[in-house]
Parts: structure tokens; C-alpha cells; sequence
């Protein structure tokens, strides 16, 4: 097999040159994606589109502005004199520096050294005035769809590490802050409380997406962001939340009562609890995304909530929130083992409130390692004093 010409770090640590390795390997894969579509190098922009997880898998960068041009002869990092000191420190990548804030003759240096003649741009990540640019620069463009996502689908050890310690941040957390919680406080209080909790035990920021507080009747709202609202005796409380540590990112969810709760919020519990613990004995190399949402949907139809089940029971997660695979009925692939998936089932009442239970699960040969697990999905019903 053709090897990509990859550099390696003069610093020659053991953990360096692991480090090499596993960024090698993932030019490579994506070298052997690139020969198929007869393509030398894919080109990726991060800045306004966000598309800042693709530069951060292919290069190990971690700035806000930068071009990776990566492919079948190695890649070129590129950027702006911003972030020269933190590229050289962090990219697995050689740097091509950028003059002024013009990227293009940078861009065009790079792909002169890579020798590429057809470039692979994707086709939704990318701004149609930057199409033009790179056309003017190099006619022959050839579009792809979702293709490093498609790659970043499979973690590797290291991504695994890092999504394992987010998740026991979130986890740890959790159980940290439950004694927070009780009447008289406000859902934004509550959240200002986890976010704390989260971040003393190392993680950089909150899960980007929906941070939800939702209690009493507003448990309804699958995406209940927090808000005033003072918790009563009686509610429940369900909240979504998750930590990013080195980039990546964890989403758990968990649903508390506080005092004596309505037995109808009881009855849910129990149910999509159950929904939940079959979902993720689902999980396997063998079941398709599909299988998982249907293990996790045929309890909850079964109990007649069907229709209060509104959204999809899972998701990949990784460098991004919402990442491949996905877990919901229209996903007939199977989960390829390394990915990692959220099982989120919930039922939600207007007028009443809801319940969701969400752990992050990566697919293992043998079925799924549940890497939320510090915190347990066991009803609590916590005192109200």
C-alpha cells in the first residue's frame, strides 16, 4: 500500500510519536477515500462554516482560522500570524505561512508542494466566493459530501480516551451538584450550579447545543432551555448537559423528582428507563441504527405513549455534538464498531412534564460500553427540604 509521506516530531517522546502514528493513520484513510473519488487532496476551510472539527481531526489544530489541504501526498497546514507559535506547537501538519490576511497565495504554495492537480472540496462546508477562489486557482474541483465526517465516524484510541474522560467529567458532576437541587431555586440557578460543577473537574466549556433545565410542566419540551422558573414541590427536573474536554464532547441526560411526584411522571420513569437499558443492549456491530431506535421505541409504543415520543432515540458525538452515526428509523447501516452514540428515548405530556434518561455508549465488538455510567439512571426522588 501507498504510504503517505507524514512528518514526524523532533521531540521523540513515546506519547509524540504515538501521536504521529494515529494522525498518520488518519491520512491515510482519508488518502485511500481520496483515490477512489480520483482525487489528490481535499480541501478544508474553517472559519465561518465552523468547520473547525474536520481542520482539528486532520491536523490537530485547534485555532479559529485555518486551511488544511491533505491528501494522497501528505497535507499542509495553513494559517495566519494569529496562530503561527500555536500551529508549530500543535499541528502534526507542516505550516505554510500566510502573509497579511490573504489565504490564497498560502493555499496555492500548498497545493504546489502536494503536487495536486485534481482538489476535492466539500460540497455543503464550503462558501460558493470561496469556490470561485479555489477555481481560479485550480479549475479541476471535485465535490464531495460529508467526507470527513464520514471518517470521523470511527474513533480512534486516543478520541476514545478523550470522549471517555468527558463523559466521567459530566457524569462526576452530575452527582456532584444533585444536592443543588430543590424548591425555591430557579432552572438558571440550577444550570449556573452544574456549569460549575463541570468545569472545576477540568472541562474547557459546556456541550455546545441545547443546555437544558426543564421542570414541572415545562418538562415537556424536549429542548427546554432554562429559565426562570422557580421548582415546586412535586416536579420533576429533566436536564441535558454535557462537558468538552480537549475538544471532545459528552451529552448525558438525567431526570430527578423532587418530594412526592405524580405517579403518572413515576410510570413514564419506569418506562423510558426501560426503553433506555433495551436500546442500549441493542447496540452491536451487527444492529443498524435503526435496530437501536426501534429497541428503545417498541417499549414506549407498547405502553401507549408511542406519539409522545417525538424525536430520535440517538446520535454520534465526538468533536461535535451531533456527528455520524445516527440512531433513528431511517438509518439502515450498522453501527461500525469505535463509533459513539447517545440512547436518549423520553416521553413528553404537555400540561404534565416529561422524562428523558441519555447516556454516551461507544460500540464495541461485543456490544456497547456505557461511558456515562458514574451517574446512575435509577429513579431519585430527592428530598424537598
Amino acid at each position: 500500500m501507498h504510504t503517505v509521506p507524514y512528518p514526524i516530531s523532533k521531540k521523540g517522546s513515546g506519547r509524540v510519536r504515538e501521536m504521529n502514528s494515529m494522525f498518520a493513520a488518519r491520512m491515510e484513510r482519508l488518502a485511500e477515500e481520496l483515490r477512489r473519488r480520483e482525487a489528490d487532496a481535499l480541501f478544508v476551510f474553517s472559519s465561518e462554516l465552523d468547520n473547525r472539527p474536520a481542520v482539528q481531526y486532520l491536523s490537530g489544530f485547534t485555532g479559529s482560522f485555518a486551511v488544511v489541504v491533505a491528501g494522497v501526498n501528505g497535507g499542509r497546514l495553513v494559517t495566519d500570524s494569529r496562530y503561527f507559535i500555536q500551529a508549530e506547537e500543535e499541528s502534526f501538519l507542516p505550516l505554510v505561512r500566510m502573509e497579511d490576511r490573504d489565504p490564497w497565495p498560502a493555499v496555492q504554495e500548498a497545493l504546489r508542494q502536494l503536487g495536486v492537480r485534481r482538489l476535492a472540496v466539500e460540497d455543503d462546508k464550503l462558501s460558493l466566493e470561496r469556490g470561485r477562489a479555489l477555481e481560479n486557482l485550480l479549475p479541476s474541483l471535485i465535490g464531495t459530501t460529508r467526507l470527513v465526517q464520514q471518517l470521523r465516524a470511527v474513533k480512534d484510541a486516543e478520541e476514545l480516551e478523550l470522549l471517555r474522560r468527558s463523559a466521567r467529567i459530566a457524569a462526576e458532576a452530575f452527582e456532584a451538584f444533585l444536592p443543588a437541587i430543590r424548591p425555591g431555586r430557579t432552572e438558571a440557578e440550577l444550570a449556573a450550579d452544574l456549569v460549575h460543577e463541570i468545569r472545576r473537574r477540568g472541562a474547557q466549556q459546556m456541550a455546545k447545543g441545547h443546555f437544558v433545565v426543564a421542570s414541572g410542566p415545562r418538562g415537556a419540551r424536549p429542548h427546554g432551555i432554562f429559565s426562570d422558573r422557580v421548582v415546586q414541590p412535586g416536579d420533576f427536573i429533566t436536564m441535558d448537559f454535557g462537558a468538552v474536554y480537549n475538544g471532545y464532547v459528552s451529552d448525558m441526560t438525567r431526570t430527578v423528582g423532587v418530594g412526592d411526584a405524580d405517579p403518572k411522571l413515576v410510570e413514564i420513569y419506569h418506562i423510558v428507563r426501560e426503553a433506555h437499558d433495551r436500546a442500549i443492549a441493542a447496540v452491536s456491530p451487527d444492529a443498524t441504527g435503526s435496530d437501536v431506535d426501534e429497541a428503545a421505541r417498541s417499549v414506549i409504543r407498547g405502553r401507549g405513549y408511542g406519539e409522545f415520543f417525538s424525536h430520535s432515540t440517538g446520535h454520534g458525538i465526538g468533536l461535535e455534538l451531533h456527528e455520524l452515526p445516527v440512531v433513528n428509523r431511517m438509518n439502515g447501516e450498522k453501527l461500525p464498531v469505535g463509533s459513539v452514540v447517545t440512547v436518549e428515548p423520553g416521553i413528553y405530556i404537555d400540561g404534565l412534564g416529561g422524562v428523558r434518561i441519555e447516556d454516551d455508549v461507544i460500540v464495541t465488538p461485543h456490544g456497547a460500553e456505557v461511558i456515562t455510567s458514574a451517574s446512575g439512571t435509577e429513579l431519585r426522588l430527592l428530598s424537598p427540604a
